[in-house]
């Protein structure tokens, strides 16, 4: 709803921008027009107070003594009766001044005082001085109706444009108030709450419905309960009744956790959609045919992994998989794109993740899965190291103090040497480091998961003898603490020390360099502390992750 909102409010405010600027152009043309009448006005600003009634009476009379003057074309009749009438100028002028007299007197206090004519020639000149006060005085009144008026537009403009700008701001703030970024990555963070509210009251209602259904529910389980065991005719019950029988179950496992491999025991009935949602992990290091099993007894399915860490182990030589690309594929008219798309051997190209993200099998595309850049168990300067793996770089959300006294990436050069595919000294570095570390409060105590160390080495045979060494050593140092880089797949130690047991120029570091899922992996295992043992002047001439791990280790950590 605040995304389709956050359109429409986006939209009105582009058309509010458009609707403020026109109301500005036309504020701008009429507040123009409005100086230029002021600038007229102010020119006729002695008539802002014109007596204009006594004026209008004026002209009236002194159009009157003009009609009534004697003119040489006056008729002999008119002039019998001006002289029977004893009509002269003298008189036509007194009686002039007697009609005036009053609107003569109102003129004397305003700026326009008016003076009574007393023979023809000033009568003359009174006429037309007045007409054109009066007309000067009518341009003052229409050009100041002409000024209220545009005040009132004027007035009408700005009401107008400060009522758009009140909603553009109200606009602006609603927009402001929407999350900054994509919902999903928002909801774990500013709705967590809400979050856990719903998971606690849906797992209310399951305890609810058990309590309902509690003898539907025990049958259930103990149907279940038998096939577990082995027991053919509960098998046969739950074949004939899966819905209910795995309805019932729900209710109180909602969730079932299972290898892929053991699905067949966990869910014997192979029935479609008798699992609602699959959730299958580790996908990048899962072989496409081993998730079949889950998928087709599956609904819906999400697939999860990270192709960027250790690939599936595929246990066949180079000579197999040739014979096998040629007889499963091209014999069988298929192409080199058919084989790296979907080949279970293929394991750069085709793996669980490749074929669930629809990826085309072509190397290093990763098809169009939604990527979750979140990281939270390393602290930054150890899994910055890991960053440029990943599409536009991890969002590192690590919960660490960061002080300058402690090192979290630390590098020891050993010479070393080879015998017997085991590399001594690097072994022989590796002890001293954990007894220090554990003078330092590191434990080799797999109970104690908040300071535990693991050892790993990209080389079996270097892993191994490193088991014996440290076991021999520390009784409690538990063989799954130290392995392979392989066998920490899905896992975290807080502190990881990493013999790559590789140290002569003559050595080739290309299952070190090939791809950078291997030390990515190795990397990422350490929660807190990752020390590099190994001859890091050969590491770095290598080029490639090797030499990238010792330059980040220098800038960020510290080289002993």
């Amino acid at each position: 709803m605040n995304t389709a909102q956050k359109v429409t409010d986006t939209e009105r405010r582009s058309q509010l921008d458009g609707e403020i600027e026109s109301l500005n152009n036309e504020i701008a043309v009429t507040d123009s027009k409005l100086q230029a009448l002021h600038q007229q006005l102010s020119n006729l600003s002695d008539y802002a107070n014109f007596p204009i009634d006594a004026y209008q009476q004026i002209r009236e009379e002194l159009s009157q003594a003009e009609r009534e003057l004697a003119k040489e074309s006056d008729s002999i009749t008119k002039r019998a009766l001006d002289w029977l009438n004893a009509t002269t100028d003298q008189r036509i002028f007194k009686r002039l001044a007697l009609r005036i007299n009053a609107a003569v007197l109102n003129t004397l206090a305003t700026g326009h005082p008016f003076q009574t004519p007393l023979d023809r020639s000033s009568l003359i000149t009174a006429v037309t001085s007045v007409n054109q006060k009066l007309n000067f005085s009518q341009q003052w009144q229409n050009q100041n109706l002409q000024v209220t008026s545009v005040q009132t537009q004027l007035t009408a403009f700005n009401k107008k444009r400060e009522l758009k700008q009140a909603e553009h701001q109200q606009i602006q703030k609603q927009i402001d108030s929407y999350p900054q970024g994509d919902f999903y990555n928002l909801f774990y963070r500013d709705h967590h709450q809400l979050q856990v509210e719903l998971f606690q009251r849906a797992w209310a209602f399951l305890l609810q419905e058990v309590l309902r259904r509690k003898e539907s529910v025990m049958r259930a389980l103990s149907t279940y309960g038998s096939v577990l065991t082995g027991d053919g005719e509960a098998l046969l019950k739950l074949e004939s009744d899966s819905d209910a029988i795995y309805r019932d179950l729900s209710l109180i496992f909602p969730v079932i956790s299972s290898s892929l491999q053991s699905i067949r025991n966990m869910l014997p009935i192979l029935q479609p959609n008798s699992v609602k949602l699959a959730l299958m992990d580790e996908a990048g290091t899962t072989l496409i045919h081993q998730l079949f099993p889950l998928l087709v007894r599956s609904l819906q399915a999400v697939v999860a992994g990270d192709p960027q860490q250790i690939e599936p182990i595929v246990n066949m030589s180079d000579d197999t998989i040739k014979q096998y690309f040629k007889t499963a594929f091209l014999d069988r008219g298929m192409r080199n794109e058919d084989y790296y798309r979907y080949a279970p051997t293929a394991k750069y190209t085709a793996t669980a993740y490749h074929r669930a993200a629809g990826a085309s099998g072509t190397e290093g595309d990763l098809g169009n899965g939604i990527i979750l850049s979140n990281h939270y168990r390393c602290t930054p300067s150890i899994i910055q190291f890991c960053s440029p793996n990943y599409p536009g770089g991890l969002q590192i959300l690590s919960d660490y103090d960061q002080t300058a006294t402690v090192k979290h990436l630390l590098a020891y050069h050993v010479e070393g040497s080879h015998l017997n595919h085991t590399n001594p000294e690097e072994i022989d570095a590796v002890e001293t480091i954990i007894a220090s570390l554990l003078k330092h409060g590191y434990s080799t105590n797999s109970d104690d998961n908040s300071k535990t160390i693991g050892v790993m080495s990209p080389f079996s045979q270097q892993a191994n003898a490193l088991k014996y060494r440290l076991s021999n050593r520390w009784r409690n140092f538990s063989w799954d603490d130290i392995g392979t880089v392989h066998t920490f797949q899905g896992g975290e130690k807080a502190a990881i020390i990493f013999s790559p047991y590789q140290c002569h120029q003559e050595h080739s570091f290309w299952f070190l360099n090939r791809k950078p899922n291997l030390l990515n992996t190795a990397v990422s295992r350490a929660r807190e502390l990752f020390i590099l043992v190994g001859n890091l002047r050969e590491l770095e001439l290598a080029g490639g992750e090797t030499k990238r791990l010792v330059e980040h280790i220098r800038q960020h950590g510290e080289i002993r």
